[in-house]
């Protein structure tokens, strides 16, 4: 009954801290939405340059499962599933309309 009792208690702070240490990731990230255009509108690779530093534009857009994030503002940016550090918001890509004509 107290090994039981024991594992439970273990259980219980182990989710506390993994939920809290998740809780605090999302508050230690800073968000900029200044950037809102790409200067090639394709799909950024995993851990590829989203953003260089010092540039207005983004060079892709990430994966919707990743962030564009980077140590400090003044830094490149990569793709990372890490919502921690310097994240740069991107805005969806235009979306293309081809419109076909019967000849």
């Amino acid at each position: 009954m107290t090994t039981t009792l024991t594992v439970m208690t273990v259980r219980m702070w182990t989710l506390a801290l993994v939920l809290t240490v998740a809780g605090l990731s999302r508050c230690l990230a800073y968000s900029d939405q200044t950037i809102r255009r790409y200067t090639n509108e394709r799909t950024c690779w995993w851990n590829e340059i989203c953003k260089e530093e010092f540039q207005m534009e983004f060079r892709c857009k990430c994966p919707r499962w990743s962030f564009c994030r980077s140590p400090g503002k003044y830094y490149n940016a990569y793709c990372s599933v890490m919502a921690s550090g310097y994240i740069w918001k991107q805005p969806r890509l235009p979306r293309v309309v081809f419109k076909y004509s019967r000849k």
